[in-house]
C-alpha cells in the first residue's frame, strides 16, 4: 500500500457548484507544494466554469497557516511567491467564492479566508494572525485588512496576535455568518445553491465591479513583501521568533 502523500488537494463539481478541500495533517499547514496545488486546482475548468466555488479544509480545521519552516531564509522568497499566486488566483475567480470554516483558522489561513467572498463558519471556529507573537507579521493582512475590516479590528488582529471566537469574527466582518458546526455543511450547500440558482453572468459582473470598487491590494502586497523581505528578515534575530517556535521555546528577543 502507498503512503499516504503529506498534502493533497481535491476537486468536486456537482451541477454549477465547485467544491476544493485540502488536507495535510490535523492542522492544514499550508506548505509551499500545497499552495502550488492549491492554485492548479483553482485554475482547473471545472472550477473556472463553476456558478459558484467552496473551499474547504478537511478534518479538524480550516488552515492554522503557512509553513513555519517555509518562512526561514532558505525559501521564505519561495514561499510569499507560491501564496501571492495563490491569493491572486482566488481574488480574480470569476465566480463568487465561499470560505466553509470550522476549527483553526490562523495566518495565512485566515488571509486565505479574506482572499474569498463570502465566508459562513462554525460556532467553535477560532481565527487569528499570531505572526507578531513569532516575531514577524503578515504581509497580505497589513496590506489589506484595514481596507477590509477598518483600522481598529486590523490594527487589534495584527498587533495583538489574539485569536477571535467565531462571533467576534462575525462582528467585525471576517465572516457572514456563524451556524452550529452540525449546521455548517448545510448553511453553506443552501448559500450555494441560491448562487447557483441565479444568473450566472450577472452574477460574474457583479462580482468584477464589487473587485473595481474595492483598493487594489497588490501594490500594496508588494510593499508588505518588500518591507517583510528587506527590512524584517535583515534585522538582528530576524528568525529568532521562528526558531523558538520550532523548538517550542520562549523568544529571546535581542532588539530591546
Amino acid at each position: 500500500m502507498s503512503a499516504k502523500p503529506p498534502g493533497t488537494v481535491s476537486v468536486v463539481r456537482v451541477d454549477g457548484r465547485a467544491t476544493i478541500t485540502w488536507e495535510r495533517g490535523p492542522a492544514n499547514v499550508f506548505d509551499i507544494r500545497l499552495l502550488e496545488e492549491l492554485t492548479r486546482a483553482l485554475q482547473r475548468e471545472e472550477v473556472t466554469s463553476a456558478h459558484v466555488v467552496v473551499l474547504r479544509g478537511g478534518g479538524r480545521s480550516w488552515s492554522g497557516g503557512l509553513s513555519v519552516e517555509d518562512h526561514l531564509k532558505p525559501r521564505v522568497s519561495t514561499m510569499f511567491e507560491a501564496f501571492r499566486t495563490t491569493l491572486t488566483t482566488l481574488w480574480n475567480l470569476a465566480s463568487p467564492t465561499i470560505a466553509q470554516v470550522h476549527g483553526r483558522c490562523l495566518g495565512g489561513g485566515m488571509e486565505l479566508l479574506m482572499a474569498c467572498d463570502l465566508a459562513i463558519a462554525s460556532e467553535g471556529a477560532s481565527f487569528g494572525q499570531p505572526e507578531i507573537r513569532l516575531g514577524v507579521f503578515a504581509p497580505f493582512g497589513a496590506a489589506t485588512y484595514s481596507h477590509l475590516l477598518g483600522s481598529r479590528p486590523a490594527a487589534e488582529l495584527l498587533f495583538l496576535g489574539t485569536p477571535f471566537d467565531a462571533r467576534r469574527a462575525a462582528a467585525v466582518g471576517i465572516v457572514n455568518r456563524v451556524v452550529p458546526e452540525e449546521e455548517l455543511d448545510a448553511s453553506v450547500a443552501l448559500a450555494a445553491q441560491t448562487l447557483c440558482s441565479y444568473r450566472r453572468e450577472a452574477l460574474q459582473l457583479l462580482k468584477r465591479v464589487l473587485r473595481r470598487s474595492e483598493v487594489d491590494p497588490w501594490p500594496r502586497l508588494a510593499y508588505a513583501e518588500r518591507t517583510y523581505l528587506d527590512e524584517l528578515m535583515t534585522s538582528v534575530g530576524a528568525e529568532e521568533g521562528l526558531q523558538a517556535f520550532l523548538e517550542k521555546r520562549a523568544p529571546v528577543w535581542k532588539d530591546g
